[in-house]
């Protein structure tokens, strides 16, 4: 990985963790132990999908750079349809009968919207070139 993908990585999925432990806390707090383990859920299924895909972003650019915008698109098209048969999976099963719902979707909402806001932020911060110059671009 170079050295901008591990800041953009770093700056998603640390405060998505730490907002993951905070809607533990806070879940556990308001709902006791199934509040916990709801968000617990929520927060381990958002942080497994969204860093899989980031990853797997990270490794196709990597190999060719004019494939990071497919990339992208794909691997956000893939994330919400996986997330989207997790969910629906996870309704229908009898594991979630003993879990807050309330709890894993609010968790869940807020991993994804910090994650979200800690990547933005970390590609403001990266100095990455849109364009690479010419080297043979000296004086016409």
């Amino acid at each position: 990985m170079q050295e901008h993908d591990v800041a953009i990585f770093r700056g998603a999925a640390l405060p998505s963790a730490v907002c993951g432990a905070v809607a533990v806390g806070v879940s556990a707090a308001l709902a006791g132990v199934p509040g916990a383990l709801g968000a617990l859920l929520g927060a381990v299924v958002v942080l497994g999908c969204f860093g899989l895909g980031q990853g797997a972003v990270i490794m196709i650019s990597r190999r060719d750079k004019n494939l990071f915008l497919a990339a992208n698109l794909l691997g956000f098209v893939v994330k919400m349809a996986v997330l989207g048969i997790l969910l629906i999976t996870l309704d229908r099963s009898a594991f979630m009968t003993d879990l807050n719902n309330t709890a894993f979707v609010f968790s869940a909402l807020a991993c994804v919207l910090v994650w979200l806001g800690g990547q933005m932020w970390g590609i403001s911060k990266a100095k990455i070139l849109h364009v690479e110059p010419d080297s043979e671009s000296g004086s016409a």
